[in-house]
């Protein structure tokens, strides 16, 4: 390899300094990249591209002096971390740039690049009070990945773009792969934008069902894509760029006025009424158009507003809170309904959303994915549940896929589902078949019904297993039998159990340890464990931090065993002021 070329001596036309922050502006900074690279040579350099995340929001919410004052104290910052030798810039509005030339080693910029999002964490002081940020970083390397400036730049340009993709406060190296996503994302969009002319842009609609009846009330509009020559493309894909672009807004005015349109068209067939929700993207939401074009829609098509629902997300909503409560309140003002989208993922502020003139909340689907196992997030989704209904709010989970998440937030009195356990999202075709159909959702057990006095064993060896379920069946319990934590959860998510019979040594989990996540996420079973006299200190901890109600030593006295579950069961329906219910006459597992 050869060194890079030196660039001319004299900066070009308009460089010099930033004059907020002080430091230089993108043709200096250039300049000095373009002469530090052949200096550092043979030892390598590295440049990180900085863009703080949600800086925008900072200038909406706080005022620009608020925003300025964030870009010199980050400014400051950066140059007290950065090293001897460094160069730093300030490239456009909240993008910055660091070069570190001659590096012994290249993960050090990976080292400093954690400086700099370990910096944006300490509070910034604002007019409004402190607040915290964060950053996506994008780095490309010379000589590794280019040895001329230009490009460096340019590379490092993408690595930042796919950090942005990922997320926020993300980090990302340029890899030449990035260089085949670029040329593919460039196509893409202006692929996405002939979409628009050429209506290649449908709605498909996934059902929304109600828990206690199992019977469809409305459905969600999802945007499809159906790209010539390609097929449909996955929403994840073109979606962020739909956002990004600016294009969401006409596309999701688009999607109002269409969604619009179904409903009348059912409403027209003698269907019976149907509401229809459709997202509405941040960037669509702070559109100062978007009340206009709701209320063109409705009057467009005729529809009663209540059957339109629009989801806005948290983050979409706390961009600018003063002006959400007025968009929120003209939208509700003509009888449209409001749900928060993806509910306990962004701010969650109990102030906003009592201020916030809404209907429903929708739980996201990274509670529900492990509902049934996690206590954590059992504890998130039952909070939401009770919260939402002490508001008078509807709950939507989304994302719902078995039997058992639909049964444990069944018995949550959560009110509606939506996911793959019920349907997929179809095309309108397809979905009126469903509705004339009209096959209901099988009500979870132990919602709107009688509860049985169930048994619940936990023992992974098949004989003992056995010989408790024939010994407890006789006293007439419906017992459920599992032979370990995993099939023992299960069973507690799709079935109302008052009592817990478990084992203390099993090869997936100790006793103790499953029984304590049960207590979490059931507090009202009682939990008794089998175990050996070695095991009496583990044991009686357990006890004393409330995981288990009683423990017996192996081996067990059949005749003292069925006595005393059966004083358990006298005492949870005594402790819960209800009747305790009558034996079932064929037990059942």
């Amino acid at each position: 390899m050869t060194p890079p070329p030196a660039p001319p001596a004299q900066p070009p036309a308009g460089a010099g300094h930033d004059s907020l922050t002080g430091l230089p502006n993108r043709q200096l900074f250039t300049h000095t990249l373009a002469r530090q690279l052949p200096a550092a040579w043979p030892r390598a350099s590295a440049l990180l591209l900085i863009d703080l995340d949600g800086f925008r929001a900072i200038n909406d919410r706080h005022g620009h002096v608020a925003g300025d004052a964030v870009l010199r104290q980050f400014a400051r910052r950066l140059g007290l971390l950065a090293p001897a030798r460094a160069a730093i810039g300030r490239l456009g509005n909240d993008e910055f740039a660091l070069l570190l030339p001659a590096l012994a080693q290249l993960r050090q910029a990976g080292e400093v690049a954690e400086l700099i999002r370990t910096a944006l964490h300490q509070p910034f002081d604002l007019p409004g009070g402190p607040a915290t940020l964060t950053a996506c970083i994008g780095i490309a390397a010379c000589p590794a990945d280019t040895d001329d400036a230009a490009t460096l730049l340019r590379y490092a340009g993408l690595a930042l773009q796919q950090a942005r993709r990922a997320g926020l406060d993300r980090c990302c190296h340029f890899t030449d792969a990035m260089q085949c996503d670029a040329r593919d994302h460039h196509q893409l969009k202006h692929a996405l934008r002939h979409a628009c002319a050429q209506g290649e842009f449908e709605l498909y609609y996934q059902p929304k069902v109600r828990i206690d009846s199992g019977r469809i009330t409305g459905a969600e509009a999802l945007l499809r894509w159906n790209r010539p020559g390609h097929g449909q493309v996955a929403p994840s894909e073109f979606l962020p760029l739909l956002e990004r672009s600016g294009l969401i807004v006409p596309v999701g005015a688009w999607v109002i006025d269409q969604a619009c349109r179904r409903i009348a068209a059912w409403a027209a067939l003698g269907e019976r009424p149907l509401g229809i929700a459709v997202n509405v993207a941040s960037r669509q939401f702070a559109d100062t158009r978007l009340e206009d074009i709701v209320a063109q829609a409705l009057a467009r098509h005729g529809i009663a507003p209540g059957l339109l629902s629009l989801e806005v997300t948290e983050s979409a909503m706390m961009d600018d809170p003063g002006r959400t409560a007025a968009t929120l309140a003209a939208l509700r003002a003509m009888g449209v309904r409001i749900a928060i989208d993806d509910f306990g993922t962004g701010y969650s502020s109990l102030a906003y959303l009592k201020r916030f003139p809404v209907d429903a909340l929708k739980i996201d689907i990274s509670f529900i994915r492990d509902v049934t196992s996690n206590p954590d997030d059992a504890a998130v989704v039952d909070t939401i549940i009770a919260m939402a209904h002490s508001l008078k709010l509807e709950v939507v989970a989304e994302g719902v896929e078995t039997e058992a998440q639909l049964a444990y937030l069944g018995r949550q009195r959560c009110d509606q589902i939506q996911g793959y356990h019920y349907s997929r999202p179809l095309p309108a075709a397809q979905l009126e078949g469903l509705l004339r159909d009209d096959l209901p959702l099988g009500v979870p057990e132990g919602v709107g019904t009688v509860a049985e006095r169930t048994l619940l064993i936990i023992d992974d060896e098949p004989n003992v297993l056995n010989a408790l379920q024939r010994l407890l069946r006789a006293d007439g319990y419906r017992v459920l039998a599992a032979n370990g934590a995993a099939q023992a959860l299960a069973l507690l998510a799709r079935h109302p159990v008052q009592l817990i019979l478990c084992d203390q040594h099993m090869a997936e989990m100790r006793g103790t340890e499953l029984l304590d996540q049960v207590r979490q996420m059931y507090p009202d079973t009682f939990r008794i464990i089998l175990t050996g006299h070695n095991d009496l200190g583990a044991i009686m901890e357990a006890v004393h931090r409330g995981a288990l109600y009683r423990f017996y030593t192996k081996p067990w006295d059949n005749r003292t065993l069925r006595e005393n579950i059966g004083a358990a069961f006298r005492h949870y329906w005594q402790l819960h002021g209800l009747a305790e219910p009558a034996p079932v006459l064929a037990a059942g597992g």
